[in-house]
């Protein structure tokens, strides 16, 4: 179990003061950790309007204007993040799709911690699917800590109370060291959840009959996961961390994550996922997906290192 820090920081944003929401945050964990604090912002193209006349040396010119901007606008956060965090900040103008030009440069960067704001719209809507951060999340292997914004939402300045969500199973466990790297600088107290979700009555073949559910499978189930959390729980404390184990049972996982982070008033949600696209994300990362977009708390992503299966 991994006691190192995030040392590299990233943070795109897009001239907007809602990305910039995300800065105040990586600014303070820069500073507790010790970390460069990388920003970034892909060149928007001149408008199709503005070009519409086919007059490549006005196009050019206005395209000339908008880098200045740009460039203008990524100094002045610069010396924002200087003056107000002193961390040190680097700052990079990119071109190209966003997605794809975010995914190089963070590549390339050696940066360990993407940190971004994200448009979610409730438990149902799927308003931010295709957005930039779902795709950063789908791509990248390297945690992804997003943050909601809007009535309600919890935008913490420190994170002092964890909340680990695990299954019993080892890539689950990844998001452990995610948690406590992050958490480490802050001396935070973790919360290590499992929903242990009821088996449901088994229907027999011919239709006739519905075998019910063992009840003592029901209790060696609920047993188990209290060993193991237990198990967990005591792995934390021999490396000096403040943890917790909770168990809900008989409620729905996405369910019983969101509420349980209400309830903890914790200011974080550290969950493992797949990050699988197309088809495959309806399996693996429905779970991650529902709680970013029905938490009105951070979530801390974290991903199988590339090539992992």
């Amino acid at each position: 179990m991994s006691q190192a820090m995030f040392r590299s920081l990233y943070v795109p944003l897009d001239g907007s003061p809602f990305a910039e929401q995300a800065l105040p945050l990586a600014a303070e964990i820069a500073r507790r950790s010790g970390a460069l604090l990388q920003l970034a912002l892909v060149h928007h193209p001149v408008p199709a309007l503005a070009t519409a006349l086919e007059v490549p040396e006005i196009e050019a010119q206005l395209d000339q204007e908008s880098r200045a901007r740009e460039q203008v606008y990524l100094n002045g956060i610069v010396e924002r993040v200087r003056a107000t965090a002193n961390v040190p900040v680097t700052a990079a103008l990119l071109e190209g799709p966003v997605a794809d030009s975010l995914q190089t440069h963070i590549d390339q960067s050696g940066a360990d911690l993407v940190i971004m704001t994200t448009h979610g719209r409730g438990p149902v809507s799927r308003f931010w699917l295709g957005s930039v951060a779902d795709q950063l999340m789908r791509r990248l292997h390297l945690p992804i800590l997003l943050l909601r914004s809007g009535p309600g939402c919890h935008t913490p300045s420190v994170l002092k109370k964890i909340l680990v969500t695990l299954d019993g199973s080892a890539f689950a466990e990844q998001a452990l060291d995610g948690a406590l790297m992050l958490g480490r600088p802050f001396e935070a107290v973790y919360t290590l959840l499992m929903a242990i979700e009821v088996p449901l009555p088994i229907a027999d073949p011919s239709g006739l009959m519905v075998i019910p559910v063992d009840p003592d499978a029901e209790k060696k189930v609920a047993a188990a996961a209290r060993g193991y959390l237990d198990k967990q729980v005591a792995r934390l404390r021999g490396l000096g961390v403040q943890a917790t184990a909770l168990s809900v049972e008989g409620q729905p996982a996405v369910e019983a994550i969101i509420a349980q982070a209400d309830q903890t008033g914790c200011d974080l949600v550290v969950i493992a996922s797949h990050g699988a696209g197309g088809m495959e994300r309806l399996v693996v990362g429905s779970i991650a997906d529902k709680v970013i977009r029905g938490s009105t708390h951070p979530t801390l992503v974290v991903r199988p290192p590339k090539g992992a299966h």
